[in-house]
């Protein structure tokens, strides 16, 4: 974690602070003696955001964050990460996880062919059959059963239900 700041000739007595400090957010403190070998996948993966971290980035990005995970590691993993977004870190995840999408981000934006084809709600680029189509997304479970039901309203359909989720989530 701390070989970033040395690499930048940051100087010893800032670095311990620097890097204490960004274990204890990582929840990582507890593990400093241990090797990294002994670290679960999910603590790995706090320890190269930790790295990322104690330079004090205004944003990170992180491609496929949640890949390779279960769902205990996947919801540790994206809980921290809006845990960091709170401290005033902007967090730029790319996925193909249209699920995480949906529960994580309050904003997609959408690529396609080269260019930016959708920028809006997460719950609006997934209710929206040209963008999905067009970006090649897999259709939500959400929008699908809106769909089958005959909810008109799909958008509406999915954000109350991913956001009913989220308060029973924080009881």
């Amino acid at each position: 974690v701390a070989r970033a700041l040395r690499m930048r000739g940051v100087p010893e007595d800032e670095i311990k602070p620097r890097v204490e400090k960004v274990l204890k957010i990582c929840g990582l403190a507890p593990f400093i003696e241990w090797p990294i070998s002994a670290l679960s996948y999910g603590q790995k993966k706090r320890v190269t955001i930790a790295a990322i971290l104690v330079l004090d980035p205004k944003i990170i990005i992180l491609d496929e964050p949640t890949a390779g995970q279960d769902f205990r590691h996947y919801t540790e993993i994206m809980e921290f990460l809006v845990e960091i977004n709170k401290l005033g870190v902007t967090v730029i995840l790319i996925t193909h996880d249209m699920h995480l999408m949906l529960e994580y981000t309050p904003r997609a934006v959408v690529l396609a062919g080269g260019r930016k084809i959708a920028d809006t709600a997460a719950a609006v680029v997934l209710t929206d059959a040209q963008v999905i189509a067009q970006a090649n997304l897999k259709e939500t479970s959400l929008f699908a059963l809106a769909h089958m039901c005959g909810i008109p309203a799909g958008t509406q359909f999915v954000q109350g239900f991913i956001d009913y989720e989220r308060r029973l989530k924080n009881r």
